[in-house]
């Protein structure tokens, strides 16, 4: 084989063996939906825990995410038409296992509660009590679990797009009862100014898990998943990973 025809050879393997690059210099271009309204996982500007450990976990294979501050419901759209890579803190459960790719490492380990007034509805202590018609304040397009799904039917959903609203919303009888993240929460009434006892933590909705979800449109999808996961496990063995968690919960 002559040489010409030797380096042709080489370059067409590298080039199908590796990920389409965005930038002349060879960087890879990695376009990621942050959600703009869940501290302390990902806030206004897209700063929290889970901003966090994504860039860490793709430090280890040398890849820097670009990051667009979006609502939850449009990363979600994003996420669908390809318009970004990936998107994150989204719940892997029947409503989005076959929508999206994931990884096989989870982001976070993360609960939500149902919130009641105090001495409101004590008759109320499962999500099965809960009668139909019920106000309650939720998320727009968030997920909570694969039970909730099953009985959300029956709810009078108020959906906002801010966790401050629905406390509001609760604390004047605007509605019946919430549905919240528990580190969310805490951090929304810190915010406020307010003591949790201001709300009846009740009962537990759903515990599970929140991952980078990545679009089936994205050509290298499957590949973003397989670096991250690899740099989850990394930093989780280093104690990287808890020291991010720890930095913030402190502060809770």
């Amino acid at each position: 084989m002559s040489k010409f025809w030797a380096c042709a050879w080489l370059w067409l393997c590298l080039a199908v063996g590796s990920p389409a690059t965005g930038s002349e210099d060879g960087s890879i271009r990695i376009r990621l939906g942050a959600e703009n309204s869940w501290p302390p996982y990902s806030d206004a500007q897209g700063n929290g825990i889970s901003t966090d450990l994504i860039k860490a976990a793709f430090a280890k294979s040398g890849l820097t995410p670009q990051f667009q501050v979006l609502p939850y419901a449009r990363v979600l759209h994003d996420l669908q038409s390809g318009k970004i890579d990936g998107g994150y803190n989204v719940t892997l459960q029947t409503s989005t296992q076959d929508k999206y790719i994931f990884g096989e490492v989870p982001l976070l380990a993360v609960e939500s509660y149902w919130f009641f007034l105090p001495g409101m509805h004590p008759e109320i202590k499962s999500i099965e009590d809960i009668p139909t018609n019920f106000r309650v304040g939720v998320i727009r397009d968030y997920e909570y679990g694969d039970i909730y799904d099953k009985h959300r039917h029956r709810f009078n959903e108020v959906q906002v797009s801010q966790q401050s609203q629905i406390i509001r919303m609760l604390k004047q009888g605007r509605i019946d009862a919430a549905v919240m993240f528990d580190r969310e929460a805490e951090f929304a009434l810190k915010e406020m100014k307010l003591d949790a006892p201001i709300f009846d933590k009740r009962f537990l909705n759903h515990s599970g898990y929140v991952y980078v979800a990545f679009s089936h449109k994205s050509p290298r999808a499957h590949w973003l998943a397989e670096q991250l996961d690899k740099g989850l496990l990394m930093i989780k063995e280093t104690g990287e990973y808890d020291r991010i968690l720890s930095d913030t919960y402190k502060d809770l």
